[in-house]
């Protein structure tokens, strides 16, 4: 038996959370919530996992990668975010008459698939619906839950009491972390070990309080937690200044820095986040710069690092930016260009007005439209820059779009955009943009203007995770062959329009 793993939730009900961290990554007790899911599905027996992973793919996947640390062999598939669940099967190719384990691994629960399996073995011929905490538990076993794999798309539906299926009870925490309440109280929960079959892994100490303890990482430093009338987990190499108070249940991350004077009561400090001397926080979430009250979903964006902030040190990633020597090498092009500018200022001058008749036209004819056209000769698009800083750039109405985007070469020059990389415009972009951008990728070259912003995410993850060397080059021929493909249609509806003119 295998099992298929859906990641591909985009978090949206936790933004600006989500930026950071997508459902399957983040921090519950220190640890992220797809580690749970790998863990249950080792403690069951799986080997074999198919992981379909969409936001934050290339994170997810270097988070877990083989998936040796689990004892299990993981591979790879990118989807579209929150695709259905039959979809993603579909393109699976696989045998859906095998048994296969379906399960969710953005959400939290505790461990329970052998138990779910075992269940299931002896009712091979029924659906086997899974319940936890009165909630649908995202897990069904194929063959048997063909019928109703929709029950595994996001949003969980709640599922019903139907007399045609078998449903299992089964015992423990479930959390969809769909609202920041949930998802802090699940962390909460975790960390004053409400969850007998989640114990904390971090070392035991004595708090203030007889009734609970502290769960303390390697390479902390803390003062007297003995004196603290709080309790909860505190993260590896989290360093929490002797004056600093903790009151109630308090979860902080690994490498977070509690300045001196602070005061903690009933907070969840996310990994890497700094909060500064003499803060006093009571009911919120922390995440780097993000201040979130749980009681009033308020988001506060802080500014200050002397507050609130990241203490991670960001690396230097200078492999996807364009080197001095291509830029040059572009500015060269660029002066070499400029006599052909006025013939394709003409030819986007020809499709702009051939678009224009047609259009005309379309109130004498039944034809509809070719999507993608444009009357403009000069197509004008908001852009973000790799610095955040929205700008106004332009294009011709030509093909192929190679040429179409000569004139933005001059923000590569500049340093504003890389030669290649994600789409720039603010239009198509959504969630946390996937890398650095540039003027030229898949979703520039090989899409138009109207396709739907799925297919642009889908494109863009597959181009990431192709390490190919010649992934550049083939996808400057790919953009070449589109663009001949769609010229053919073009010259034949012209034929038949010249042999059939409208009456």
């Amino acid at each position: 038996m295998q099992a298929i793993i859906f990641a591909n939730r985009l978090g949206d009900e936790l933004t600006p959370l989500n930026h950071y961290y997508c459902p399957a990554l983040l921090p519950v007790g220190n640890k992220a919530v797809i580690d749970y899911t790998l863990e249950d599905i080792a403690l069951s027996g799986i080997t074999q996992v198919k992981m379909v992973i969409s936001p934050q793919a290339k994170e997810i996947e270097q988070h877990l990668g083989s998936g040796k640390k689990w004892g299990v062999d993981i591979e790879y598939f990118l989807s579209k975010p929150e695709e259905d669940t039959s979809a993603v099967l579909k393109r699976l190719s696989l045998d859906t008459q095998d048994k296969l384990l379906l399960t969710r691994g953005d959400i939290f629960r505790s461990p329970s698939l052998a138990q779910f399996i075992e269940f299931s073995k002896e009712f091979p011929d029924d659906f086997v619906q899974a319940k936890m905490a009165n909630k649908n538990a995202g897990m069904m076993l194929l063959p048997a839950a063909l019928p109703h794999i929709a029950d595994l798309n996001w949003p969980l539906c709640q599922q019903g009491n139907d007399e045609a299926v078998v449903t299992l009870v089964l015992h423990g925490h479930c959390c969809m972390l769909d609202s920041f309440q949930t998802y802090m109280d699940t962390n909460l929960s975790l960390a004053a070990n409400k969850f007998p079959s989640l114990t904390p892994m971090e070392r035991s100490y004595h708090s203030g309080n007889p009734e609970q303890d502290f769960y303390v990482g390697a390479k902390a430093r803390t003062g007297q937690l003995n004196e603290q009338q709080g309790w909860g987990i505190l993260g590896e190499n989290a360093w929490i200044d002797p004056s600093v108070v903790m009151k109630n249940c308090i979860s902080i991350g690994n490498d977070c820095l509690i300045d001196k004077g602070s005061i903690l009561n009933n907070c969840l400090v996310l990994p890497h986040t700094y909060v500064g001397e003499g803060l006093e926080v009571k009911d919120n979430i922390l995440c780097k710069n993000l201040l979130i009250n749980v009681r009033t979903e308020g988001v506060i964006e802080i500014d200050d690092q002397a507050l609130i902030g990241s203490c991670e040190v960001p690396a230097k990633d200078e492999s996807d930016k364009t080197s001095l020597i291509t830029r040059l090498l572009l500015f060269t092009l660029l002066i070499v260009s400029l006599p052909l500018w006025p013939l394709l200022q003409a030819v986007s001058f020809i499709n702009s007005y051939g678009a224009k008749t047609n259009g005309k036209n379309m109130h004498h004819s039944s034809k509809l439209p070719q999507s993608g056209t444009t009357s403009e000769t000069r197509i004008k698009q908001s852009c973000k820059d790799n610095l955040g800083r929205t700008f106004m750039a332009w294009k011709w109405n030509i093909s192929p779009m190679i040429l179409a985007l000569i004139p933005q070469l001059y923000y590569v020059i500049t340093g504003r955009l890389d030669l290649f990389g994600a789409s720039p415009q603010t239009s198509v972009s959504h969630g946390q943009v996937p890398g650095r951008l540039g003027v030229l990728g898949p979703v520039q070259l090989l899409l138009d203007e109207s396709a739907p912003q799925e297919e642009r995410t889908l494109l863009a993850l597959e181009f990431a995770a192709n390490n190919h060397s010649t992934k550049y080059l083939s996808l400057l021929w790919q953009s070449l062959k589109v663009n001949n493909r769609a010229l053919e249609p073009n010259m034949r509806g012209q034929n038949r329009e010249a042999q059939d003119p409208v009456l």
